[in-house]
């Protein structure tokens, strides 16, 4: 394998390992916001 075959890939595993937390961290956003709504929804109904 040449050196600019191992860069492209070493180019798109750090894309692609981005990609990965920035959906880790849009999924907690969500929880958050799903638990807000739970515990609203909760005080709502007592």
């Amino acid at each position: 394998m040449d050196q600019q075959k191992i860069d492209e890939m070493t180019e798109l595993l750090i894309k692609i390992e981005q990609d990965i937390k920035e959906t880790k961290e849009s999924l907690r956003c969500i929880n958050r916001s799903i638990d807000k709504y739970d515990k609203y929804a909760i005080l709502n109904v007592s």
